[in-house]
């Protein structure tokens, strides 16, 4: 028999501001950095064509830590690449791919969780031509200060980077990417 546990939960609301979803549309969404917010499915910050949401940042009121959403399509990769002050955190909402931690690559799908923790390299790639949909969170903000420079100097995600170029944004931030693929 399982049992479930049903723990209240109480959303403050605060101050409402507008916010892009998914398709670029501004869309209102409850936000203060000193009450919660709700961010419905395809809601946050947009970047990359939409294809990453940032659902929670020093933006938007989190002073601990950073969440996104993000779409990998056939054939991406996150690079091998290494967070010197952060873990992260990926929830595989929907997909499959394969998951690199250290030295160690393993098959992900639907419902796995991957943790990183700080200083390990790691990639995160799909496979199969099948997309992966991932949620995750890093401990530390940053990263999405890191994403927004990306999103400028490449157009959007039109213009591919160089590990050159990448490795000047991303070390700013406590990132080195050791391969783009």
């Amino acid at each position: 028999m399982r049992y479930f546990f049903v723990i209240p939960l109480v959303i403050a609301v605060g101050a409402v501001s507008a916010c892009s979803n998914a398709g670029g549309q501004e869309t209102e969404n409850v936000q203060s950095s000193q009450q919660g917010y709700v961010l419905k499915r395809g809601e946050g910050e947009a970047l990359f064509d939409g294809q990453t949401l940032v659902k929670a940042s020093p933006r938007t009121g989190s002073q601990g830590g950073e969440m996104f959403w993000s779409h990998l399509g056939p054939g991406f990769s996150t690079g091998i690449h290494i967070h010197h002050a952060a873990d992260e955190f990926f929830y595989v909402v929907s997909g499959a791919g394969v998951a690199l931690v250290g030295d160690k690559e393993v098959p992900i799908e639907t419902g796995d969780v991957v943790f990183v923790p700080t200083g390990q390299d790691h990639r995160l790639k799909t496979s199969g031509g099948v997309p992966l949909e991932i949620v995750y969170l890093v401990d530390r903000p940053g990263l999405a200060s890191e994403f927004r420079d990306g999103h400028v100097l490449s157009d959007g995600g039109k213009v591919p980077l160089t590990l050159e170029q990448l490795n000047q944004i991303s070390q700013k931030y406590g990132t080195t990417y050791k391969t783009l693929e």
